[in-house]
């Protein structure tokens, strides 16, 4: 997912410092606004469409694309609150109180933001550096149940509670290869996610790039074989990438 948000953020700042990045998409165009800013990225970027994260046939489109090609760092994005851009504003929370709630909604929540990981990992697994290489899984403090303080919004929290199992199942079994693995949580920042970059602005979301700089901070210093499976949470006020 690098459209828009956290995820075209980061392939500009990687690509702006001469890195190479694959950029994933079902479309450059971002789903909420329609514009295509990945395009006009300058650096070494390939951008791969037609990745959708909640099909099965997003293996094939991956493994054709990447052939041959030995990938550093896997940085999976890509999530939803709710699976779909057919509810709008803050009609994405409402729909999702227990009262309210639908198993369809859990349905979508759970495809994309955590079997859709599984089936990226599945297809690029093999192509991962071993050892030395690196996965990360965007999560969210509202994925944590310790710090669940206020109910509602079960297909999000839900779906990502089981990603983030997902990220501890996936440090073990890559450990011998010598892969580490850890979920990150960017904090609240602007961006289209969910009710879209004004509305989270008006409920106090930082800047996108201080997500950025937290990810990288710890993919590049703090991430390593000792603390893999480690959950890791950039600071909505911002500082110093905490455990």
């Amino acid at each position: 997912g690098t459209s828009s948000g956290i995820g075209l953020d980061l392939v500009t700042e990687l690509a702006s410092r001469g890195d190479k990045v694959y950029a994933t998409v079902r479309s450059p165009k971002s789903s909420m606004t329609g514009e295509d800013r990945l395009s006009h990225v300058p650096g070494d970027v390939t951008i791969i469409e037609g990745v959708d994260i909640s099909s099965d046939g997003v293996a094939d489109v991956l493994k054709k694309s990447l052939a041959g090609v030995i990938i550093d760092v896997v940085i999976h994005n890509a999530g939803s609150v709710n699976g779909t851009r057919d509810v709008k504003g803050h009609d994405i929370f409402a729909e999702q109180k227990l009262d309210s709630v639908s198993s369809e909604t859990m349905k979508r929540s759970f495809d994309v933001n955590c079997i859709g990981p599984l089936r990226v990992q599945q297809a690029i697994n093999d192509q991962i550096k071993s050892p030395g290489g690196k996965v990360v899984l965007l999560s969210t403090g509202m994925g944590s149940i310790g710090d669940n303080g206020s109910g509602g919004i079960y297909p999000y929290r839900c779906s990502k509670a089981a990603m983030n199992m997902l990220a501890k199942g996936f440090s073990c079994d890559l450990k011998a290869k010598g892969i580490c693995v850890c979920p990150i949580a960017p904090g609240f920042v602007k961006t289209e996610f969910g009710p879209g970059a004004d509305q989270m602005e008006k409920m106090g979301a930082a800047p996108v790039n201080q997500a950025t700089k937290g990810i990288m901070d710890v993919i590049e210093n703090k991430m390593n074989m000792d603390g893999t499976g480690v959950f890791w949470m950039i600071p909505t006020k911002g500082g110093t990438p905490q455990v």
